[in-house]
């Protein structure tokens, strides 16, 4: 999501309120961290999992870490999603595991769009060199100030739910990712520049 320190090599998100433990760092993810003895689950039979879209979002998350994302937390490959698998094995209700599981697919959804953008913006500045000189700072950087920034507009809408924002996060999104793709220098310019005039 869009806060953090700005860099594009580290990127944070907001943290579920779920509590978290160190992962694994398997190369392919499948290790799931071990509970100390004594500790386990302690709802199985009850809660039932979401096999399929388990599957999907990890097979998301391999194909960020193929890609090298800044946009996964600096995790080594394969415990960004032990993490999450983690969580969801210490889960103790079905409403739980629910709302972890949405959490982290819509967390997912952001970071995949931000990818995406990211590699545009730096596509458009491979053919279009002269962009680089009216950063007024490193362009990675200035490219994730601007979507922090944006995340920090929507974080103020204090009375709306996080849900709301993430979903707002996420069109916009989208909408810078076709616009790189159908304008891009005229997309570029005004985050480099904000006083130019243009929509963004």
């Amino acid at each position: 999501m869009v806060s953090g320190d700005g860099s594009a090599s580290s990127v944070n998100q907001p943290t579920p309120t779920y509590s978290t433990q160190p992962g694994s760092s398997s190369e392919t993810g499948d290790n799931v961290i071990p509970p100390s003895p004594g500790e386990g689950p302690s709802h199985q039979g009850s809660v039932v999992r979401n096999e399929s879209l388990e599957s999907s979002m990890r097979f998301r998350i391999v194909r960020l870490e193929l890609d090298n994302s800044p946009y996964l937390l600096d995790k080594a490959r394969g415990d960004y999603w032990a993490q999450i698998r983690h969580e969801l094995d210490h889960v103790s209700s079905q409403r739980d595991s629910n709302s972890l599981l949405e959490f982290e697919n819509r967390d997912l959804r952001i970071r995949e769009q931000k990818h995406e953008c990211f590699r545009l913006f730096n596509r458009v500045l491979s053919e279009h060199p002269y962009l680089a000189g009216q950063a007024p700072y490193k362009p990675n950087e200035v490219f994730d100030d601007f979507l922090d920034e944006r995340r920090e507009l929507l974080d103020k809408q204090a009375k709306e739910p996080v849900v709301e924002k993430d979903k707002k996060e996420i069109a916009f999104l989208e909408g810078l990712r076709m616009d790189l793709q159908n304008n891009g220098p005229n997309t570029i310019l005004p985050i480099f520049n904000p006083t130019s005039t243009s929509n963004r």
